[in-house]
C-alpha cells in the first residue's frame, strides 16, 4: 500500500486566505488613517507657523490700527485678522494712600500709571477645499504705549506680513 500523502484541504486554504485578507484589510485601513492624520497634522503645523510669522510682526514698525484685514500666505493658506482695541483692567486704587489688605497702615507713595493701549488680535488661518475647509484660530494681546509713539520713542505697529490688504 502506497504511503498516503497529507496536505491542506481546499477548505483550510480558503480559511487561511480569508484570515490573511481580513488582516491585510485592517492593516491597510490603519495605515490609511495614519497617513491622513499625518497630513492633517502637517497642515495644522504649517498654519501655526504662518500665524506666528504674521502675528509676530504686528505692532512693529507702524502703530496698530483697529479693523479687519485679510490675505493669502500662499495658494493653500489664507488668513483673516481682526484687530480691536480693548479697555485694560482698572488698577486697584489705594484708599487714603493705604494699600488694601495692608495691616501696617503705612502710606503708599502715589504712583502714576502710564496709560497704555491694549489691542486684541484674532487671526483665523484657513485652508482646504470649498467643501472641506479647515480653520485654526489664534488670539493674542498687544500693548502699545501711545506716548512712546507720539514722541518717536520705541517701535509700535504692524509690518503687514503675507499678501493681501492689511
Amino acid at each position: 500500500m502506497p504511503p498516503r500523502q497529507r496536505g491542506f484541504t481546499l477548505i483550510e486554504l480558503i480559511a487561511a486566505f480569508v484570515v490573511f485578507a481580513l488582516g491585510f484589510g485592517v492593516l491597510m485601513q490603519i495605515l490609511s488613517s495614519c497617513l491622513h492624520t499625518t497630513a492633517q497634522s502637517a497642515d495644522y503645523t504649517r498654519a501655526a507657523l504662518w500665524a506666528q510669522s504674521l502675528l509676530d510682526t504686528q505692532g512693529v514698525g507702524e502703530p496698530l490700527q483697529e479693523g479687519d484685514y485679510s490675505g493669502r500666505f500662499d495658494d493653500k493658506f489664507s488668513w483673516r485678522l481682526r484687530i480691536g482695541k480693548i479697555d485694560p483692567p482698572e488698577p486697584i486704587a489705594a484708599v487714603g494712600g493705604v494699600a488694601p489688605g495692608n495691616s501696617n497702615a503705612q502710606a503708599m507713595p502715589e504712583t502714576s500709571v502710564n496709560a497704555i493701549d491694549l489691542y486684541q488680535l484674532e487671526l483665523v488661518v484657513s485652508w482646504g477645499s470649498y467643501y472641506m475647509t479647515h480653520n485654526a484660530r489664534f488670539v493674542t494681546l498687544r500693548s502699545i504705549n501711545p506716548a512712546a509713539i507720539n514722541t518717536g520713542i520705541g517701535n509700535a505697529g504692524p509690518t503687514r506680513g503675507g499678501q493681501g490688504n492689511l
